[in-house]
């Protein structure tokens, strides 16, 4: 199977029944192709680069799923012949993926922090030293002094 993202730009306009109505639609065409949603990702309503169809603003939807060329096909044919769609674009993202694997890494990214146990790393003010031993700043204080140095002489 092969990884694809979806971005839909739906007519402001449309209310949220509607939305959500166009959002099942998609995810029923998956799941009829033997797809696996790995994610819908609402990005909220932006405003466009340019006027598509006298709108200038719409809501971004973004759809991460994996399956074949056939979904993707049925997917941009039903999204071209639907009214609320002002534009849409398909990408692959990987070729030959797992999906439960896929699935498994995104519920362990939502995950905060605090419930996997992962800690930020302590800063501290110990410098890792080069090879040689000695800091770079030690370095360039050496090739100063020689410098002023061989100027008096």
């Amino acid at each position: 199977m092969n990884r694809y993202e979806n971005i839909t730009i739906i007519d402001a306009d449309v209310g949220e029944d509607e939305r959500n109505a166009l959002l099942e639609r998609i995810e029923s065409q998956i799941s009829r192709q033997n797809g696996t949603l790995i994610e819908f990702d609402d990005w909220g309503m932006k405003k466009l680069a340019y006027e598509i169809r006298k709108k200038r603003q719409g809501q971004y939807v973004r759809t991460d799923f994996c399956g074949n060329g056939e979904i993707v096909d049925a997917i941009e044919r039903m999204l071209r012949h639907d009214q609320r769609v002002l534009r849409f674009m398909t990408v692959r993202l990987e070729q030959n993926v797992d999906p439960e694997a896929l699935k498994a890494r995104h519920v362990e990214e939502e995950q905060p922090a605090e419930q996997t146990g992962s800690q930020e790393p302590e800063t501290g003010t110990d410098e890792t030293l080069p090879a040689g031993g000695e800091s770079e700043q030690s370095e360039i204080e050496t090739a100063e002094t020689e410098e002023s140095t061989t100027a008096r002489e």
